[in-house]
Formats: structure tokens, C-alpha cells, sequence
């Protein structure tokens, strides 16, 4: 538009000299991922039991277009795809998070979108002893991509556990002898109370999380985290004292490193999911401990695939 044409479509003209993100780049350099960090907002999704209601979750979200030769990328078609999804039902995390990419980069006119989402979300689960109803906070975890060869998701959940130290309890158990010999026990009746006595440790509460490439429908987050409530000693936000009891019972009784638990939900998870998924669907597994008897934290972290669990299997049975 010439100088002297201003009074025209000004609007026109502003809409095109004001378009800066679709201006060529300052240099001939790609860029993997630009968008925005630390975004929250509710979304809501079907309760992960399969029961149809619908929760709301507060979730965290990052989302990254790659550019290729625009100087930058549009803010707010980011934004304006995030608040129309949000206003919908969505069948999972993971169909929010797929919905997001794709619908993203198409705006952006990019080779590629990828969208990392973590929401909180109040699982509603029965205590062992009394049946009582207890909301735990669990965390659901997606990351989306969408690009020229397709799309895929990797799906995943965060639950807090509790931890006994091996060590400690066997050191514990044995340091007793002693004391049990001059009360007058002979070896037999000594070993039989140790046997039934529960021996104390230092316990920890800790996280542990799983992500898994979601290869199949089966693959959910639900199924994810029944593996990971049968794999370690996931605790209750509403606990009565026969809950209490038995949860540090089974956790004194069944002592775990963090190795242990690492190991145990990689086993377990492939075991669940070995019929749906490929040699080459990925699995992350991390096991964080907030130590009771130190000032530092312990961790234990496992990126593996299905094929390489199950070459490890087969070896183990040779």
C-alpha cells in the first residue's frame, strides 16, 4: 500500500505489516520447538475407572511448533485452540493432548507440533481394611506429536508410595538374637518370633512414574496405575487406623530399595501390556525417594523398550 493510500484498508494494511511471526527468519537457522511454557488451565476428561462420569483436572501444559524459515510463531492461535478444547469432554488426557497438536500445528502451518501435558487429578480408590473411600491426588501425564510421518502418544502416570529400607530392617531383625538368647530361646523358637514379629525400618514416601508409548487403546492410564498399586505401596490420603496398620505392615513386611520398585513396575507393566505392544514401544520408569535418615534424595530410573525386556526374560530363563 502506497504512503498516500493509507485512508484505503487500513486494517489491511495493519493486519499485513504487523504480521512479524510470518516475516522471513532473521537467520537460516530451523527451530525444533517454540511455543509456550507453564500454561494451566482445566480440562475435563472421563473418570479413569471407566465409569463415565466426568472430572475436571487442573493441568500444566507446554506446547512447541517447529519453525523452519517464519521468524516466529502466532501466540495466540495457540491459545485460541486450548480454550475452545478446553470447553469440551474429552475421553482422556492423551485425546486432549493428540486434539492439541494436531490443531496446532495446522493453524501454524508447521511440520510439527508436540504438546506435554500434566494434570491433577483426585483418584477415588478404597482403602484395604476398611473400605473406606480416600481421594488421592495421582498426576496424568501426556505428551502428543504431530507431524509429517503422523502422530503419536506417549501416556503415563505419577503416584506417591512408601518405602521401607531393606537394610535397616534386616540389620534391625538380626541385631535381636542377642538379647533373645539370654532371655533363654533356643535357635528354633527364635527363628520362629522373628518370623512372626514385625521388624521396624525407616520408612520414606517417594513418587513413582511411568510413561509408556500408548501403542493401543488398551494402553490407559487407568490400567497404568492398577500395575503400579500392585507393584509398590501407593499411600491414601483417608487412612483409619486398621488402613494405617496394614499399608506399614505390608510395607515393613515387603521392604523396598527404589531399585527394587523400578524393576518391579517395568516387569509388571510389560507383563500387562506385552500382547498390544512392539518391540519397540518405549517405556520410562522413575522411582524418586524423599529419604527419612539423609538430607539427600535417592532415585531410580529405567528407559527401556518391550523388545529389550523381553531379550532380558528370555536370557534369564536360559
Amino acid at each position: 500500500m502506497q504512503e498516500n493510500d493509507l485512508s484505503g484498508d487500513f486494517e489491511g494494511f495493519l493486519n499485513t505489516v504487523t504480521d512479524v511471526p510470518a516475516s522471513p527468519s532473521l537467520h537460516p537457522v530451523d527451530i525444533n520447538e517454540a511455543g509456550i511454557t507453564n500454561q494451566q488451565t482445566y480440562i475435563k476428561i472421563k473418570d479413569i475407572n471407566g465409569n463415565g462420569t466426568e472430572k475436571p483436572i487442573l493441568c500444566n501444559i507446554e506446547i512447541g511448533v517447529s519453525l523452519e524459515g517464519h521468524r516466529g510463531i502466532h501466540m495466540s492461535r495457540c491459545e485460541e485452540v486450548l480454550f475452545d478444547l478446553n470447553q469440551q469432554t474429552h475421553n482422556s488426557l492423551d485425546d486432549f493432548a493428540i486434539a492439541m497438536a494436531r490443531e496446532i500445528r495446522k493453524k501454524q502451518e508447521s511440520k510439527g507440533c508436540i504438546v506435554k501435558v500434566n494434570g491433577i487429578y483426585l483418584h477415588d480408590r478404597s482403602t484395604r481394611v476398611t473400605q473406606r473411600t480416600s481421594q488421592d491426588k495421582i498426576y496424568l501425564l501426556s505428551e502428543a506429536e504431530s507431524n509429517d510421518n503422523g502422530e503419536s502418544v506417549q501416556t503415563g502416570v505419577r503416584a506417591f508410595n512408601i518405602n521401607a529400607c531393606p537394610c535397616t530392617r534386616a540389620y534391625t531383625k538380626y541385631s535381636s538374637i542377642p538379647e533373645l538368647q539370654e532371655a533363654g530361646f533356643n535357635h528354633e523358637q527364635i527363628k520362629k518370633i522373628l518370623n512372626i514379629v514385625i521388624t521396624g525400618s525407616h520408612t520414606q514416601r517417594g513418587t513413582i512414574s511411568v510413561i509408556i508409548d500408548k501403542t493401543d487403546p488398551e494402553i490407559t492410564v487407568g490400567e497404568i496405575y492398577k500395575v503400579i498399586d500392585d507393584s509398590a505401596h501407593l499411600v491414601y490420603e483417608l487412612l483409619k487406623r486398621p488402613d494405617e496398620h496394614e499399608l506399614v505392615a505390608r510395607a515393613l513386611n515387603n521392604p523396598q530399595f527404589t531399585e527394587d520398585v523400578a524393576r518391579e513396575v517395568v516387569l509388571r507393566t510389560f507383563n500387562r501390556f506385552q500382547e498390544v505392544s512392539l518391540d519397540d514401544t518405549k517405556i520410562d520408569v522413575e522411582s524418586i525417594l524423599q529419604d527419612s535418615i539423609h538430607i539427600h534424595d535417592v532415585r531410580t530410573k529405567i528407559n527401556t523398550t518391550f523388545g529389550k525386556i523381553r531379550e532380558s526374560i528370555k536370557n534369564e530363563t536360559h
